[in-house]
């Protein structure tokens, strides 16, 4: 993966781990609203919809943490990947000569 700004530069796996934290924090912070907006329908009367609500919002952001996690963990571990294929790459592209004894 490549960074935003430079194209040359690929991304760092910490980049791409503290993405996926930001983002599972935006998560929490809507999966807090979802559960006030269920508890304020709730105690405004309208108890199976302000259930149905918040256990649909909790649902579909779960949903949601859990493919944003596969997929970090999933990139996180093709980045490792490309490094070790880049270094073995480079190895194997360094040029051996035969010791001179034999």
């Amino acid at each position: 993966m490549r960074d935003i700004f430079d194209q040359d530069k690929s991304l760092s796996l910490g980049v791409v781990r503290q993405a996926g934290q930001v983002f599972s924090l935006l998560l929490a912070a809507a999966a807090l609203l979802a559960l006030l907006r269920g508890l304020g329908r709730v105690f405004s009367g309208h108890i199976l919809g302000g259930l149905a609500e918040t256990l649909g919002a909790f649902v579909v952001l779960g949903f949601l943490f859990l493919v944003v996690r596969l997929l970090t963990e999933l990139l996180a571990a093709h980045h490792r990947l490309n490094d070790r294929l880049a270094i073995l790459g480079d190895d194997l592209r360094v040029r051996r000569e035969a010791p001179k004894g034999e």
